[in-house]
């Protein structure tokens, strides 16, 4: 029987070194230990761990060129099926998708897959740069436009224009990359984004930001665009209406984020920059990734105390468990089963506690998970000097309400087939969390494909009826 040996580990950042930098806390692996890491693998043909990629990574066959040696052929694999790898292999919840699947990970670790990707990939830019795909010489190219910056859209810009097409982004903020943009660079570090756009930009993808589009059909109609491509992804956050959420010093998660990591001349609604949090007492209100980037992101700002309240328990928190566990090794308290219900001040005009309320877990709500529910007489505060609500985020209703269906009632979520992405207005494609809801950056990447290729039919005569309505096959040609 073959020995299975432990996970080989990557070169992590110490905890008081990465505590003074917003490097990237994984240092990855050096060859001879991605090869060691690699070799785990046993190539298994029923491949659970690609069937749980949203990209439907081809893992097994990228798994045996590298464990061959072979990088390149490593990296050509990946990069036929994922239009971001260097992102993705970074950003995915491996835990909860290729890895969480692995078929050694029943008994033993499961392969380091992200790793391994992102090994690969950082290889190859080492060797050759962020080159770009060949575009595909074609005749009746078409012009596209995209609104909107983020994963979705950067993946349907990507493969329209890899086909030959000329595709132009329209970004409403003054920084491309959505969502991309806000995430810490401890996390993702910045430089990639950029070689990725500029990749795009030698592509031919044109890009305007600090432009907004409030009517979707005047491009069809008026600006001359065969088709269009809605990518807005869901960047409103949500917000509780509690008493004292007026107060100053209470900010939303984009609003940190943003204010962290732009400078002055680039930021939006006369916001100052947050330099530095020293002797401050920082309480983040949430349980998902952006709720755990607020609290490391305060602890590398020096922030004396930085305190998580989470309305669940650590089981049923929404967000990655590796960056729960970066955030308690960073130094975070983290206070599960803690509901906010009032902020107060002191002076009457900033904050200085939240009140709170203990819970306890009842029956399954609509997700699956146990609806959280108060415990009578339990309020209590958390001394704060700056409150971060991290509750999520919700699409925000751009356009002008030329077609309601576009930005439909409840909560203004962009309709369209989810198989091929097509709405109702001929020739308009959507896709991303604008479409779903908040989702994952794999998981919009591949919306943005999903559309590219039946916008491709389109082009070449596939009836609009069968793309945008569910009930109409779709040919097989």
């Amino acid at each position: 029987m073959r020995e299975v040996k432990p996970r080989v580990l990557p070169v992590v950042q110490p905890v008081a070194e990465r505590l003074r930098n917003f490097d990237e806390v994984l240092q990855g692996y050096t060859p001879e230990r991605a090869l060691e890491e690699a070799q785990r693998c046993i190539l298994c043909k029923n491949a659970r761990c690609q069937a749980a990629c949203p990209l439907q990574n081809h893992i097994p066959e990228w798994m045996r060129a590298l464990q061959q040696g072979d990088l390149e052929n490593a990296y050509q694999i990946i990069r036929q099926i994922s239009p971001m790898p260097e992102l993705c292999s970074r950003l995915c919840p491996q835990e909860r998708l290729c890895e969480g699947s692995c078929a050694l990970g029943i008994k033993h670790d499961a392969v380091a897959i992200g790793l391994l990707e992102r090994f690969v990939c950082d290889q190859h830019r080492a060797g050759n740069g962020h080159e770009a795909p060949a575009p595909s010489p074609i005749a009746g190219r078409k012009r596209i436009a995209t609104i909107g910056s983020g994963p979705a859209s950067l993946a349907f810009a990507q493969a329209m224009a890899r086909a030959g097409h000329r595709v132009v982004v329209f970004e409403r903020w003054p920084k491309l990359g959505g969502v991309l943009r806000w995430i810490p660079r401890f996390k993702l570090p910045l430089e990639l984004l950029e070689e990725h756009l500029a990749m795009l930009g030698r592509l031919g993808v044109t890009f305007y930001t600090n432009t907004e589009v409030s009517w979707v059909e005047s491009l069809l109609t008026d600006d001359g665009f065969d088709g269009v491509f809605i990518g807005i992804g869901a960047s409103r956050p949500s917000m509780p209406q509690l008493p004292g959420e007026s107060l100053q010093g209470i900010c939303s998660s984009t609003e940190f984020l943003v204010r962290t990591g732009y400078g002055r001349e680039e930021l939006p609604n006369d916001w100052e920059p947050i330099a530095d949090l020293i002797g401050q007492r920082v309480v983040v209100l949430g349980g998902g990734d952006s709720a755990m980037d607020c609290v490391r992101t305060a602890l590398r700002l020096h922030a004396a105390e930085v305190t998580c309240a989470y309305r669940r328990d650590e089981a049923n928190m929404p967000g990655s468990k590796k960056e729960v566990r970066a955030a308690k090794d960073e130094g975070a308290t983290l206070q599960w089963l803690t509901a906010p219900v009032a902020f107060h001040a002191d002076d009457g005009r900033s904050v200085s506690q939240v009140e709170c309320v203990r819970m306890e877990l009842g029956p399954p709500d609509t997700s699956g998970r146990r609806s959280p529910r108060p415990v009578p007489h339990s309020a209590f505060r958390l001394e704060a000097d700056l409150v971060i609500l991290a509750f999520g985020y919700e699409v925000e209703s751009v356009f002008d309400y030329e077609h309601t269906f576009l930005m439909a009632p409840p909560k203004g979520y962009v309709q369209a087939n989810p198989a091929t992405g097509a709405t109702s207005l001929r020739g308009v494609f959507a896709g991303g969390d604008c479409v779903t809801g908040p989702n994952l950056v794999c998981t919009a990447a591949r919306a943005g494909l999903t559309a590219a290729q039946h916008m491709l039919r389109y082009f070449a005569g596939e009836p609009w009826d069968a793309l945008a309505n569910p009930a109409v096959p779709i040919s097989q040609a």
